[in-house]
């Protein structure tokens, strides 16, 4: 049965393995440094998140969008509400120039005192590495498992809305 098992997974890896080959052919270059790595379709998450139904994606009126994809883009703009079973979440991130300049959270949680603590620790946390990074990709807060997906959730919706 061990040797089935082990045939099993190996099987399955290289069909994995062939599959992510065809779907991504470009990044074969990419492992042997002969790829463009500002090209297209390379170097990161490009997945959106789908805007709830009922909602308009959160663009503020303030919003200026650019043509470049994000790039001089200046305005606020909210991501959706995101709710889980400790409330509701939501991030509103400002551009200056596509220069993510201020990160704020105008819907976090609920009023419950467990929530208020953990969001008072948290959301500091998420909104330094938002501003740093200059992306919604990063790391969760640890102790804050729904407050930390919840708002980066929202916060790479904002990014997309922002053509970021």
């Amino acid at each position: 049965m061990r040797t089935t098992a082990g045939a099993m997974v190996v099987g399955a890896s290289a069909v994995m393995l062939a599959a992510g080959v065809v779907a991504a052919p470009e990044m074969i270059g990419a492992l042997d440094g002969d790829a463009d790595p500002t090209a297209t379709g390379q170097g990161g998450n490009t997945d959106a998140t789908p805007t709830p139904a009922g909602t308009d994606g959160g663009a503020s009126s303030d919003a200026t969008p650019d043509a470049g994809a994000g790039a001089g883009v200046t305005g606020t703009f909210d991501g959706p509400v995101v709710t889980n079973i400790r409330g509701d979440y939501q991030v509103s991130l400002t551009f200056e120039d596509g220069v993510l300049v201020d990160v704020a959270f105008p819907v976090a949680g609920t009023d419950a005192p467990e929530s208020r603590v953990i969001n008072e620790q948290s959301l500091p946390v998420l909104e330094e590495e938002m501003l740093a990074a200059q992306d919604w990709d990063v790391e969760y807060v640890s102790g804050a498992s729904y407050t930390s997906p919840a708002m980066i959730e929202s916060a790479e919706a904002a990014f997309a809305e922002a053509g970021r």
